[in-house]
């Protein structure tokens, strides 16, 4: 999956996290972190297992294909990495309010 961003400066912080959203890390959500990412000037890392995609790219966040209880570590590094990092995890620690609004329109 390529080389992640290599960060310039600061020290990196990281946490890892299970994907709860019962769809994954799908499109919306996965779009959410990366406008979250992109607000900062923080280097963002995602990795799967042995796989390392930047954060801050959609297309390369999508495909770590992470489906409900998947492990993801985030890596963050930069002048505003303790902000970002707990915004990131957090998004990737709970289930997305537009998800669970989606299956309960759909189940009554």
């Amino acid at each position: 999956m390529g080389e992640p961003h290599r960060p310039e400066n600061g020290i990196a912080q990281r946490g890892t996290v299970v994907v709860v959203n019962p769809n994954g890390l799908h499109m919306r959500p996965a779009m959410a972190f990366v406008r979250i990412a992109q607000q900062f000037t923080a280097t963002v890392t995602v990795r799967r297992g042995a796989d390392a995609v930047n954060g801050k790219s959609l297309i390369e966040l999508m495909m770590l294909a992470a489906e409900p209880g998947t492990e993801l570590t985030v890596e963050v590094s930069g002048t505003d990495a303790a902000s970002a990092l707990p915004a990131l995890m957090e998004l990737l620690a709970s289930p997305s309010a537009e998800d669970t609004d989606d299956e309960a329109s759909q189940s009554g």
